[in-house]
């Protein structure tokens, strides 16, 4: 730990793995150090002249609009390679999020440095802390267009081997009781306020899609990208459920009502006889 003046802190070293940093993310940071709130320390490598940054590009850039002219900072001794492979651990697991464009970047720069560019792609997700699958992907796009095509495949086929397990045991119910469907004295007053089997069997149906699509987020290294979008999706998923659930429950309830009813009239007429 150290206390350095800011501009010996050099950030060209190509140990920024960002496509690009993220602004409104500065500006909140430089809003917060206004107000007093402490913030990790930087992390930096030092050569004998030259402090090269690793973790921070945020923070630095924050202190910079703030005018700081002093920062303390962690620093380890080390060289520029040295730093780049400490930033290609950086925001794995704490600060600010990789976006997936981000973790492509890792990898590519990863790819192309001296140190890391013959690596296999386990030793390369061990280093950027990424999945195997995800860097062989970066690696050979071809490879990520087919894991993408796999996956799928096997949502689909999940699907319909659930729609034809279910009409296989709907069948086998109706030929094994024999009965038939008895038409209602009445209309239903309340017809379409609950869903009718198809559309039961089509909300189980997506039920599960929204399931192995879950499981495919959290198998891939790409879930923050998408997972906002999901989440919106399956709420709104979620509420259509809730009132159709709603509109069954008032269903039931109506049908006990007209039930009780009934019985009443069956047994005045008992009771008439």
């Amino acid at each position: 730990m150290r206390k350095v003046n800011l501009n010996d802190i050099r950030i060209d070293g190509g140990t920024q793995c960002r496509v690009v940093l993220n602004q409104a993310k500065i500006y909140e940071y430089l809003e917060h150090m206004k107000d007093g709130d402490e913030f990790p320390l930087m992390e930096a490598r030092f050569d004998g002249s030259t402090y090269w940054l690793t973790d921070g590009f945020h923070r630095y850039h924050a202190y910079k609009l703030l005018g700081m002219k002093e920062i303390t900072i962690n620093y380890k001794p080390g060289t520029q390679d040295d730093a780049f492979m400490d930033a290609l651990k950086a925001n794995g697991k704490h600060g600010l999020t990789l976006s997936v464009e981000d973790k492509e970047n890792k990898v590519r720069m990863a790819l192309e440095h001296h140190l890391t560019k013959d690596k296999t792609n386990y030793e390369l997700a061990k280093i950027c802390e990424l999945s195997q699958s995800f860097v062989a992907g970066v690696r050979d796009p071809e490879k990520k267009k087919k894991q993408k095509e796999n996956k799928e495949r096997h949502i689909q086929k999940k699907a319909q081997e659930i729609a034809s397990r279910t009409s296989d045991d709907e069948n086998t119910s109706a030929t094994s009781s024999g009965e038939k469907p008895t038409p209602t004295a009445t209309p239903d007053p309340h017809a379409g306020a609950a869903p009718d089997d198809a559309e039961m069997k089509a909300t189980e149906l997506a039920m599960l899609a929204d399931q192995e699509a879950m499981y495919k987020l959290l198998e891939s290294d790409e879930p923050l990208a998408t997972a906002h979008e999901e989440i919106k999706r399956l709420n709104h998923l979620n509420g259509q459920l809730e009132v159709r659930l709603h509109g069954l429950m008032n269903e039931r309830n109506e049908a006990v009502k007209m039930v009780k009813k009934l019985q009443k009239e069956n047994d005045k007429l008992k009771g008439k006889k």
